[in-house]
């Protein structure tokens, strides 16, 4: 609501100069020192826990993916080095728009085979399977753009979306559409290749179980029959 705002105190206008993404700043220019030093300090702390927040996902669903058998300082050494790339992309992006846009197209790439995980009737799935299809969502993306774009430079920079997102063509619409098709195929390819694979090895197939459901059902269950049981009038 920035913009509306700058726009009708009568701070920016189309015909300022200013690109409309920096409209909140013409409007705190406006005011008081106080206003800016204030929104500086709650727009610093709002940052700070949403990266709070992610790093700790991160880590958590890399112990996770370990399955708690790995030494704690190596996921998070695992972490950090996680953070060299993301901090890459940040320092490339000419502005925090490309920013949100990249990590939107990285969104799309990754949801459906996190979702998966949600679907009973899908629990062949495993997490190596989502997490082969997160990465090529990913891939998807990239040879959609060698295809779209003609070659391989320019397709695969289409990853950093480097025109943002008002561009002539439609590459970027095409990524979008690209990117969670491509997460599901590789998802339920990969998840049928593994189960042909341990079915040659004579393996037993992965089937994933609420065990937390099924012993609350089973506690259930014995409450039940103790409570019958001492109810019953002795013989």
């Amino acid at each position: 609501m920035s913009g509306p705002l700058a726009a009708w105190a009568g701070t920016w206008s189309p015909d300022s100069g200013v690109p409309g993404s920096s409209a909140f700043f013409t409007l705190i220019a406006s005011m008081a020192g106080w206003v800016s030093g204030l929104t500086l300090v709650l727009s610093t702390s709002l940052s700070c826990c949403a990266i709070d927040t992610c790093q700790t996902a991160m880590f958590a669903s890399l112990y996770d993916m370990v399955e708690q058998k790995v030494n704690i300082w190596v996921v998070r050494a695992t972490v950090v080095l996680l953070n060299i790339p993301i901090i890459f992309l940040a320092m490339r992006a000419p502005d925090i728009l490309q920013v949100y846009l990249l990590a939107d197209l990285l969104a799309c790439a990754t949801i459906l085979p996190v979702l998966f995980g949600l679907v009973k009737r899908l629990n062949f799935v495993h997490w190596t399977d989502a997490l082969v299809g997160c990465f090529g969502g990913i891939i998807a993306v990239g040879v959609f753009g060698q295809a779209y774009l003609g070659n391989v430079h320019d397709g695969w920079r289409l990853l950093l979306l480097d025109g943002g997102l008002y561009v002539e063509d439609e590459r970027v619409l095409g990524a979008f559409c690209v990117a969670p098709l491509g997460s599901v195929v590789f998802t339920f390819f990969f998840a049928g290749l593994r189960r042909l694979v341990t079915r040659l090895l004579g393996r037993q197939q992965y089937l994933y179980v609420n065990s937390i459901a099924e012993s609350s059902d089973e506690d259930r269950e014995t409450t039940l029959e103790k409570e019958y049981a001492s109810e019953k009038p002795p013989s």
